[in-house]
């Protein structure tokens, strides 16, 4: 299975703060691309939306772990995956990465390099941006 990963960025905020907002779905709007989000609903647990162009997603809290959070693809559809979410205590900030773990063959996986690491990119620099100081 490919595994597409981000940049690592640092966010100016405790360690548990973020893994606070990011362990509640409906707060993934926020770091999502709202030029390019439909669709968006949520319960306690999942969230689903569509992006523009692409495929609906639907994920689901799998685990809250201290230095890591987990979702996974809620639907077969387009393919298995989960959404990694890496938080690393660095003195009062966190060092914050993402991962996206697909159900792919190569050839597919070679496809959504681009796209998903951007993707990624654009989740940590949304966290980076929603947690600098003003």
């Amino acid at each position: 299975m490919p595994v597409f990963e981000s940049d690592s960025y640092d966010v100016v905020a405790a360690q548990s703060s973020v893994s606070s907002f990011l362990s509640v779905p409906e707060n993934l709007i926020e770091i999502l691309p709202q030029d390019r989000i439909e669709d968006w609903k949520f319960t306690e647990d999942e969230c689903s939306f569509k992006i523009t162009g692409l495929a609906h997603i639907s994920l689901k809290l799998k685990t809250v772990d201290k230095d890591k959070i987990t979702y996974i693809s809620n639907s077969e559809k387009p393919f298995p995956f989960s959404l990694n979410l890496h938080l690393g205590e660095k003195g009062d900030s966190t060092d914050f990465s993402a991962d996206f773990d697909a159900d792919v063959n190569a050839f597919l996986g070679t496809m959504l390099k681009a796209p998903l690491t951007n993707f990624l990119n654009h989740l940590s620099t949304s966290i980076q941006k929603k947690y600098a100081p003003v």
